[in-house]
């Protein structure tokens, strides 16, 4: 029997000795892991940083473009620069929130390690104590115990005793284990979020340098511009902060959107008279303001002020106003989730007239509005997009193929 307790506490300090073991070689590997990263992005030279912003930019969506010989190479510079700047300072903005998020991460996992290794030290403690009160009863057994008793009834209830003794032992040391092992994974997972910590330190740090480095360079080109650049140059940032507004604007409504409505698929409705067509397809490139080039993010279909404008498919409407951003009269309807999870919005613009208001339910060819020319536009037609979580598609994938 004493062997028995003896092979047992042998056991459990090897478990103990081996998790305090494991910590220590996690910590040690995790922290050779985050070293050898940090001097990875240390080593990264200039050129490299920049041609990895460089590939930053030209993965956006949305860029603008400057037509040379329309504007000054001053102008271009400044414009281009302040573009450059948006983009550090939108990746700067997006590592310190995901640094943030993390941080949090690590203060609960960090929580979660203390009352799991309080929980393992008190098991521990639990079940050392019991193997020292059987150690102490020198040769007496269960066996012995049995044997000793004076009834059968004596005996069925010692038997029950004993095996709920037994029981409880063999439970107390699986559930050893299972914290042990609770201890090793959070402590692993908190080693490796404390790496990835230092990994964004070190690229916020670098893209702060290089976001400064450009401000200023951006400030002296500005400074040498003559007064006739400044006012073209300021023309382009007062155009740029209106596209802006506007993207947030429609992300923000489509955001808001809560109904739950389920979109079919099928083709969508001709948005005006059939007898209409295309001036401007998707993607076509468009001079907002003088030198400035734009992707398009939708299609304009031409026509006269008061024709109709129709709702493409059943849907509710999400938006209907005046938008100063460019787009005039405005409306934006919700169609619903499709099959493959993707919100479907639709977006009607330039309108002469709107005939709905926010959380009207329409079906398809409702009138929405009626055709016009307000906002940024040239003449009478309606600007209609197509959304697929908040990101504009070509409209002819919803369209019919003629």
């Amino acid at each position: 029997m004493k062997n028995k307790i003896v092979s047992t506490l042998i056991l459990i300090t090897v478990a103990t000795i081996t998790l305090s073991s494991s910590l220590q070689f996690v910590l040690a590997e995790d922290n050779v892991i985050a070293n050898e990263a940090s001097n990875q992005v240390n080593t990264l030279s200039l050129n490299e940083q920049q041609n990895q912003v460089q590939q930053e930019l030209e993965k956006a969506e949305e860029q603008l473009t400057y037509v040379q010989g329309e504007l000054s190479t001053a102008v271009i510079q400044i414009q281009e620069l302040d573009d450059k700047i948006a983009t550090y300072q939108k990746q700067l903005d997006e590592v310190n929130a995901q640094y943030k998020e993390l941080q949090e991460k690590v203060e609960k996992t960090e929580a979660e390690l203390n009352q799991a290794q309080t929980e393992y030290e008190k098991k521990l403690e639990l079940l050392q104590n019991r193997l020292v009160q059987i150690y102490k009863h020198g040769e007496t057994s269960y066996l012995d115990v049995l044997l000793n008793s004076r009834s059968i009834i004596d005996f069925v209830s010692k038997y029950f005793v004993v095996q709920k003794i037994v029981e409880s032992d063999g439970k107390a040391i699986e559930q050893l284990e299972e914290k042990k092992n609770e201890v090793e994974k959070i402590n692993k997972q908190l080693q490796e979020d404390k790496a990835k910590m230092k990994l964004m330190k070190v690229e916020a740090e670098k893209q702060t340098v290089v976001l400064t480095n450009t401000k200023t360079v951006h400030e002296n080109y500005k400074n040498s511009l003559s007064e006739s650049e400044k006012q073209i140059s300021a023309q382009i940032d007062t155009y740029k902060k209106q596209q802006e507004e506007l993207q947030n604007l429609i992300q923000a409504a489509i955001n808001g959107s809560n109904y739950e409505l389920k979109y079919y698929g099928g083709i969508m409705m001709w948005p005006t008279l059939e007898s209409s067509y295309i001036t401007s397809p998707y993607g076509s490139r468009l001079h907002p303001i003088q030198g400035v080039i734009k992707n398009h993010d939708g299609i304009d279909i031409g026509g006269d002020t008061g024709n109709p404008v129709y709702a493409a498919a059943d849907g509710i409407i999400i938006y209907s106003a005046f938008n100063t951003g460019g787009y005039g009269n405005m409306v934006m309807i919700d169609h619903g989730i499709n099959d493959e999870g993707i919100k479907i919005v639709t977006l009607y613009a330039h309108g002469d007239k709107l005939l709905k208001n926010v959380g009207d339910t329409v079906k398809k060819g409702d009138i929405i509005m009626e055709m016009g020319s307000t906002g940024n536009s040239t003449g009478p037609h309606v600007h209609f997009e197509v959304r697929e979580n908040g990101t504009h598609v070509d409209p002819k994938k919803y369209l019919s193929a003629n």
